[in-house]
C-alpha cells in the first residue's frame, strides 16, 4: 500500500513544504467515504481538565470538575474551577476560558460554543499543611 489517494495524481511534495492538498471538510469525498469520528463528552471533559491545570492561577492541588455537552460537531463545557490565592480571579477566568476553548478545539475538532466557569474556591497555599496538601483550618 503506498498511502496514495484515490482520484488523486501522485505529486512531489513543494519545496517550501506547503500542503500538495488541501481538505475542507463537507466538500470532500474521499474524507466523507472515511467515515465519521464522534467523541464522547468525557473525553472532552477530560482534555478539558488538562487544559484548565495548565493555566497560570488555576490551583492544581485542587478539584476541577468539568461537564461536557457535545452535539455534532460543538460542545458546550462548564468547568468549576478552584483558583490559587490571591490570583486575580476575572483576569485568570479568562485566561482559563480561552485557553481551554483553544485546546479543546485543537485536539478534538469540536467548535466550543459556550465555556462557563465558576471558581469553587481560592485555596492559599501558604495556609496548607506541608506534605499533605490539605488546609489547616
Amino acid at each position: 500500500m503506498t498511502g496514495a489517494v484515490p482520484g488523486v495524481p501522485p505529486q512531489p511534495p513543494p519545496a517550501d513544504d506547503t500542503p500538495t492538498r488541501e481538505i475542507v471538510l463537507g466538500r470532500d469525498a474521499f474524507v466523507e467515504r472515511r467515515g465519521r469520528v464522534d467523541v464522547a463528552d468525557r473525553v472532552v471533559e477530560k482534555i478539558a481538565g488538562a487544559a484548565l491545570g495548565e493555566v497560570d492561577g488555576v490551583d492544581r492541588s485542587g478539584r476541577t470538575k468539568v461537564d461536557a455537552d457535545v452535539v455534532g460537531s460543538s460542545v458546550r463545557l462548564s468547568a468549576q474551577v478552584p483558583l490559587v490565592y490571591p490570583s486575580p480571579v476575572a483576569a485568570t477566568c479568562d485566561r482559563a476560558r480561552a485557553h481551554t476553548v483553544e485546546r479543546v478545539h485543537a485536539l478534538t475538532g469540536l467548535e466550543v460554543t459556550r465555556c462557563d466557569i465558576v471558581v469553587s474556591a481560592l485555596n492559599d497555599p501558604a495556609a496548607r499543611k506541608p506534605g499533605t496538601g490539605r488546609e489547616l483550618a
